[in-house]
């Protein structure tokens, strides 16, 4: 009962501070879980990801190198960077739906479970990760199919109407882009109302985030600025290297990048920058489940209604 009263209550309306403050509550309480499973999950999709990190980075400058020498391997080149760079952002895709999936599904858990994270194991959350990836996932492919829409819509326009024009229609695109960012709610709509179909929950990710639309770009912005600082961290040792080796190939007329020790040291680099990103994107996606829970907190009084439900059982 002690552990029941000392958990965190979700659905509750909260200040914008109250918010912040619950969010990290819950990464200092649960980060031991929060860290192992990241590792356990999101490693493999890494090991793959800063492979073809690495090469598509070697691939974009060897077609530097190739542009400014007149070499005539510039098309192999090309054709090797985008093959890896396509590889790169299909990883980038399957790891942020396995990352939210994770998240969200020990954060169910949480709620569940008598004592919380606690000794928690992947059996715990392994059918509620399965069922979130899958809806994380879903919801990447309708984001990258409107912002591809939105960039379709741009070039016809460029390349069909006046120059005058322009000036019209640009900002109504920009508009429309910017109608997307109440639809940042989708994923903890979409994931935490288990029953709710897709366009029913884009309908009320819109509702939500248009109800609150200041505290979701305050959340999203001061936490984005957060999870930055701790990419940048575990990014940095990875670009000086990339940056030196490549500099010092230009220079010289060794083959240091070429060797065997610096691909290495740029591989094991490159997994720390890999999974430092995966992790600090867990703290945007517990905030944004905060926001969520006081938003519908807000707009439709979750726990009155529970209450009322249960009034018997009171």
């Amino acid at each position: 009962m002690e552990n029941q009263q000392s958990k965190i209550e979700f659905y509750r309306q909260r200040t914008f501070s109250e918010k912040l403050n619950t969010t990290f509550s819950f990464i200092r309480e649960n980060w031991k879980p929060l860290l192992k499973y990241t590792f356990y999950l999101i490693m493999p999709v890494c090991l793959v990801q800063t492979y073809a990190m690495n090469s598509a980075i070697g691939g974009y400058f060897g077609l530097l190198s190739s542009s400014m020498g007149g070499s005539g391997a510039f098309g192999s080149n090309a054709f090797g960077f985008l093959a890896d760079y396509g590889v790169l952002l299909f990883c980038s895709l399957i790891g942020s739906a396995i990352i939210s999936g994770m998240v969200y599904a020990m954060m169910q858990t949480y709620a569940t479970r008598e004592n919380g994270l606690q000794q928690v194991t992947l059996g715990d959350f392994r059918e509620n990760l399965t069922v979130n990836a899958w809806k994380c996932l879903r919801i990447s492919l309708f984001f990258i199919l409107a912002y591809a829409l939105i960039a379709v819509m741009a070039g016809i326009l460029a390349a069909l109407v006046s120059v005058v024009s322009l000036f019209f229609t640009i900002p109504l695109l920009i508009l429309f882009a910017l109608c997307l960012i109440p639809l940042m709610m989708l994923v903890p709509v979409y994931v935490f109302e288990r029953d709710i179909r897709f366009s029913a929950a884009v309908r009320k990710a819109w509702k939500l985030g248009m109800e609150t639309l200041g505290g979701l770009l305050g959340i999203v912005i001061v936490l984005s600025l957060i999870s930055s600082v701790v990419q940048t961290v575990t990014m940095l040792p990875w670009y000086i290297v990339t940056v030196f080796g490549y500099v010092f190939s230009l220079t010289t007329e060794s083959a240091m990048d070429q060797s065997a020790g610096y691909r290495f040291l740029l591989y094991i680099l490159g997994l720390i920058q890999s999974y430092g990103a995966y992790a600090a994107s867990t703290i945007g996606a517990i905030g944004l489940a905060f926001h969520y829970f006081h938003a519908r907190e807000k707009v439709e009084g979750v726990t009155v209604e529970s209450d009322i439900s249960n009034f018997n059982r009171l």
